[in-house]
Parts: C-alpha cells; sequence; structure tokens
C-alpha cells in the first residue's frame, strides 16, 4: 500500500510540475496582433469607443496611428467628458476634438459617421465642415443628432442640414441617413439617393413637398420612420415605394398618409388617429397601434381591416367607446391575423358592454391566440343573472386565450364565457387578476379573488371548457396557481387560509416553507 500511495505521489507531482510551466513553456499562441489582417483590425477598432481605439496606440508602435484608418467615428459628450448632464459647458472643447479628429482622417474613408451633441449655436457654424468631410471620406451611413436645449420648444433652435454639399457620387453611396432636431430643405433638380436604405427623422422640420419628393426618389427605401414630424398637412407618396419593409409612424401632426408599400412587413404608430392608406401590403406581419384618440369599436371593425387586411400579428392599444350594440357583423375581415393583443383602455360607463368586444373575433376568423387587457379597476362583486349572450360565432382556429385585468365582472364573464364556449380547439387559458394602482392587496383579498374565479369556474365553465385545456390562474402577485378542472378546491382554499394565518401568528419563514411545499 505505501508504494502505491508514493507512486501516487509521484504521478500527482508530475502533473504539477507539469502544470507550472513544462508544457506551457514549449507552446505560444499561434496567432499574434500582427499577424491580424487590416481588415480585421479595422473591424476590431471600429468596435471601441474613439477614447479607447486612440489609447491602442500604446500597445505597440505599429499601432501608434492605427486609429486613424479606423472606418467608424462615434463623436458624442464621452468623447469630451464624462459630465452628460452639463454637455454644453464642454461645447468648445467638442468641437476642436471633432475637427482634429477629422483632419487626422482626411484621405480616408469613414464608413460610419455619427454626431451626438446638444445643439449650441456654436455648432452651427462646424456642421457644414462636418458633412463636407463626410462626402469626402465616402460615408456611407450619416447620423446628425443635435437635440436643442429646450426640448419642448424645439424649432427655437434648428440647425438647416446642408443637402447642397451632397455632390452626385456621396449621394450614391449613402446608405443610411439619420437627421434629428434640423430643418431640410432639397435643391431644385434633386435627383434622390438612389442607394439609400434606411431615412429616420425626428422632429425634422420639412415641407410637405419636399418630403414627398425625397421618399419618392429613394427608390430603394427599407426602413422609414419619422416621429414628431408636423406637416400638418397630408402626405402622399404616388411613386410605389417597392423595396420598403419597415415603417414607423409617431406623434406627427399629419391629416392623412397614402402610401404604396406592396412589401410592408411591420408597421408602427403611435399618436393620434387620422386616415393611412398603405396600399396593397400583402405580406404584413407585424402591427402596432397605440392611439391617443379615443375609437368606437365601430371604427375598428370596419376599418382596421381595410388599412391592414393582412397584417399577421396585430397590437393595438387605445381608449374604447362602446357604444353599439352588443354583437356587430361587418364584411371587413383580416384574413391572415393570427395573433390579436387588445389593451383596451374603458371608462365605468363602458365597463358594462364588454360582451360586444366578442364582435372583434368575428372579423378575425383565423386568430390561434387572443390577448386583451381590461384596463378598468374593480373589485369581485356576485354576478348579476342571467348572463347576457351574443350569437355564437366559431372560432375553430383559437388555441391561446389569455385575459389580463380579470375582477370577475358580470361583463368580463359574459365575454369570458362567449369565447370559450365558441372556441373548440382552446388549449390554454391564462387569467390573470386586475390591478389597483398603490395599493398592496394581502392574502385575503388573493383568497377572495381565487374563491371568486373557482366559483365561476365552477358555475359556467366546468360544462364548456374542455379537460384538455391547460388552466393557468394568476394571482395579483403574479403567482400562478396551475391546476386541472377537477382540481381540490376546496384543498387550496383552506391551505391558503392557513398560509395566512401562519403569517398573522409571525411564523413568515414557515409560511414560505409551505408556499414552497404547495406549488
Amino acid at each position: 500500500m505505501g508504494s502505491d500511495l508514493n507512486g501516487t505521489r509521484r504521478r500527482h507531482r508530475h502533473s504539477y510540475e507539469s502544470y507550472r510551466g513544462t508544457n506551457f513553456k514549449k507552446t505560444r499562441a499561434k496567432v499574434q496582433f500582427a499577424d491580424l489582417s487590416e481588415d480585421l483590425l479595422s473591424t476590431i477598432l471600429s468596435k471601441l469607443p474613439l477614447k479607447d481605439a486612440v489609447r491602442t496606440g500604446i500597445l505597440s508602435s505599429k499601432w501608434k496611428d492605427r486609429w486613424k484608418v479606423c472606418p467608424k467615428l462615434r463623436f458624442d459628450v464621452l468623447t469630451v467628458s464624462n459630465d452628460v448632464f452639463y454637455e454644453r459647458q464642454h461645447t468648445q472643447k467638442f468641437i476642436k476634438t471633432v475637427n482634429a479628429v477629422m483632419q487626422q482622417h482626411q484621405g480616408t474613408v469613414v464608413r460610419d459617421l455619427m454626431i451626438k451633441f446638444g445643439f449650441d449655436n456654436r455648432l452651427e457654424n462646424h456642421i457644414n465642415t462636418w458633412v463636407s468631410f463626410a462626402v469626402s471620406a465616402q460615408t456611407k451611413s450619416l447620423s446628425l443628432d443635435l437635440p436643442p436645449g429646450d426640448l419642448l420648444v424645439p424649432q427655437a433652435d434648428q440647425y438647416r442640414f446642408p443637402v447642397n454639399l451632397l455632390d452626385n457620387r456621396s449621394i450614391f453611396w449613402l446608405r443610411h441617413l439619420q437627421l434629428s432636431f434640423a430643418s431640410f430643405e432639397l435643391p431644385p433638380q434633386f435627383s434622390g439617393f438612389p442607394n439609400l436604405r434606411t431615412l429616420d427623422l425626428l422632429l425634422l422640420r420639412v415641407t410637405r413637398k419636399d418630403l414627398q419628393d425625397l421618399l419618392s426618389n429613394c427608390i430603394n427605401l427599407e426602413w422609414f420612420g419619422m416621429v414628431r414630424c408636423h406637416l400638418d398637412d397630408e402626405l402622399t407618396v404616388v411613386r410605389p415605394l417597392s423595396k420598403l419593409l419597415y415603417l414607423r409612424v409617431g406623434h406627427c401632426k399629419i391629416t392623412k398618409i397614402v402610401l404604396n408599400a406592396m412589401k410592408l412587413k411591420t408597421f408602427m404608430f403611435y399618436g393620434q388617429l387620422y386616415p393611412v392608406d398603405l396600399g396593397d401590403a400583402a405580406d404584413l406581419k407585424h402591427a402596432f397601434l397605440d392611439l391617443y384618440t379615443p375609437m368606437t369599436l365601430e371604427y375598428a371593425l370596419t376599418i382596421l381591416p381595410k388599412v391592414l387586411p393582412s397584417v399577421q400579428d396585430l397590437t393595438l392599444r387605445a381608449s374604447f367607446e362602446l357604444k353599439m350594440p352588443l354583437w356587430m357583423e361587418t364584411p371587413c375581415k383580416f384574413s391572415n391575423l393570427k395573433c390579436l393583443d387588445l389593451r383596451l383602455i374603458l371608462n365605468d360607463k363602458e365597463e358594462g358592454n364588454i360582451l360586444s368586444l366578442a364582435s372583434f373575433l368575428s372579423v378575425a376568423p383565423f386568430v390561434e391566440k387572443l390577448v386583451i387587457y381590461f384596463h378598468v379597476f374593480g373589485f369581485p362583486h356576485r354576478v348579476l343573472e342571467p348572463i347576457k349572450s351574443v350569437p355564437r360565432c366559431p372560432h375553430n382556429h383559437l388555441k391561446n386565450l389569455h385575459i389580463t385585468g380579470f375582477s370577475g365582472t358580470t361583463t368580463q364573464l359574459e365575454f369570458l364565457v362567449h369565447v370559450v364556449e365558441s372556441a373548440h380547439a382552446l388549449e390554454i387559458l391564462t387569467i390573470k387578476g386586475s390591478d389597483i394602482v398603490g395599493r398592496r392587496l394581502d392574502h385575503k383579498w388573493i383568497i377572495k379573488f381565487l374563491s371568486l374565479f373557482r366559483e365561476l369556474e365552477r358555475k359556467y365553465l366546468r360544462e364548456i371548457i374542455s379537460p384538455n385545456v391547460k388552466l393557468s390562474i394568476i394571482s395579483r402577485e403574479y403567482r400562478m396557481l396551475e391546476q386541472e378542472k377537477n382540481m381540490n378546491f376546496l384543498a387550496e382554499i383552506q391551505a391558503a387560509l392557513l398560509r395566512y394565518a401562519t403569517r398573522q401568528r409571525g411564523g413568515q419563514d414557515l409560511g414560505n416553507r409551505m408556499d414552497e411545499e404547495l406549488e
């Protein structure tokens, strides 16, 4: 045994000596910095902030001027200071730094140029110089984000983007253009940006004619966004935007939008409601509408299917007016809608007409997932019988129903019963309790909520819901209790009461352990 032990020690000592360096001394990295290609080095430097890219010069004498051929230049307040709250105190230093770096990059290609700094009148005389640099550097992506000092009055100080400095070659090279807090005026005989892929406009002061001409002459545009660009007029682009895939419109004072974007994939809209015509967008997959003006259910059922007939995934957030018959049928349908997400803000007057929302499913016959959020405040109460119903409309494709903001009101129950009764293919049903702002509810209220829903489930759902449906109840503390339809309801309530009583006696740790075991 002793000899075996000595042999084991020798093997371990040999392994330790090898680990300490015997083997490592014989090997070295096969790839050194000097072996990296110029393209790879440029890519590495382009990922670094400008300060860090300059500092790489201390690594080697060969790296001293390497940063000067970096294909991406980004200038912001962090370029000159760590004080992001008082950037205007560093304006002069910022100007000096930008000019110095651009001077070092004269004669080189700068693929991406981004300048983000609070607008100051001292910058105005240098913006043209920076745009001229972008022209000479064959820049493909140009971003000028110069917010004014007072964001509430952005028109007070906006720079004028010098379109006239862009020659034919730079217009041809440009792929991405972002302009924020600027004014924009097209020169005569403007021929457009033939290879522009992305156009991002924020608080741009521009006329209707110039914006229409700009878009009409961007024949390869794929991504277009405009936020707070106030035309106070309609925007009509006659020429088809045949390559446009993404469109975002936010908080713009526009009376009407007319486009022909036949390949559009994503449409995002925020703000007040006004007419929108996207043309024959047969490939539209995602649409997100966040509307600030109240919308009637009749308008939603008749207009939205016309505007977005082919959308596959629709999220609608709006304040709804449900003043209409409980059931409404329209000839307009969502022909491809698979996922419908309704985030409804309802006042007390509309709360009694929730059942009318069932008409939404009649215009979306192929929907597979319905997510609905009731933004109403209410506490569990006794259901008023008999509950109302509307004509049954089979929802043969609906597999997943998720209701958030459920507080057990009569009209919410009416809607729930109608959908469950009509959805023969339902697989998942999730009910999440409503949220009360500024109020933390104890276990007594949670027990009341669970007790209420289980009573409703026993009385109204048990006979119409399939035993294969996965039912999930989420209390206001967002704790999920997943049970089968034939669960022991009394045992659940007794366990919850026991946990509550245990905590009241000070046994918090014991109560937590019981929670873990029961879950």
